[in-house]
């Protein structure tokens, strides 16, 4: 299945279901959405990069950022570029991770989705997180699949 799509496109689309999705987001307040914000899209490759900020609440015990956070943080990103993509909901069918370094709170962090298959039943993401001018320094990576087709 092929999409063609300007950036600009991409971008208004990507801004709408952020608006949309996320309305009246407070990053402060422990909220599953966690209150992303786009930085850059670019639409004939569908890659989307996003920036979230770390606070206190996203904390485990060891006071770095929780990984089931860092989890919801690359699948709602990953799911956010499904959605704009196929324009409905595409529910996670798997999710691989790996954790190669502690993301520490109160940090601004920049999240990357790059697809590598928009297909007619699944499409096929990777993610990574990483800090700002510092995206070969990956803290924490991931695969996912999503059912694109819409459901009956």
């Amino acid at each position: 299945m092929a999409f063609h799509i300007t950036t600009s496109e991409f971008s208004q689309t990507i801004q709408h279901a952020l608006d949309t999705l996320h309305p009246n987001c407070d990053p402060e307040k422990p909220n599953l959405h966690l209150c992303p914000r786009l930085v850059s899209c670019d639409g004939p490759s569908l890659s989307v990069e996003l920036e979230y900020d770390t606070k206190a609440w996203t904390s485990n015990p060891l006071g770095i950022v929780h990984g089931g956070v860092l989890a919801l943080m690359l699948d709602n990103a990953m799911g956010l570029t499904c959605y704009c993509i196929y324009g409905h909901f595409t529910p996670t069918i798997s999710m691989n991770l790996t954790y190669a370094r502690p993301v520490a709170l109160n940090e601004t962090v920049r999240l990357r989705v790059t697809t590598l298959l928009a297909g007619g039943t699944t499409a096929q993401l990777q993610a990574q997180i990483y800090l700002p001018g510092q995206e070969e320094r990956v803290f924490v990576s991931a695969t996912g699949v999503y059912c694109s087709r819409t459901q009956s």
